[in-house]
């Protein structure tokens, strides 16, 4: 499993045995990051992979995003 700095695991579980099903992983923007270029990184970062991105605003601006992976 890949390490990741920020974010969780998701898992579930049958008698004994559990399998993951998601990892979400939490990205701040960089400084005066407008939300195209924080999507255009996130995409660069992880559009090979299957999932959704959640960003999160504060003051009119992107404060970070949460990346859902299946």
């Amino acid at each position: 499993m890949k390490v990741i700095d920020y974010g969780r695991r998701r898992f579930t579980f049958s008698n004994g045995k559990k399998v993951m099903t998601s990892t979400s992983i939490t990205e701040r923007s960089l400084t005066g990051e407008d939300e195209e270029a924080f999507t255009e990184r996130l995409m660069k970062k992880y559009g090979k992979q299957q999932g959704t991105i959640e960003i999160v605003f504060k003051g009119g601006q992107p404060h970070y995003a949460i990346i859902t992976l299946q």
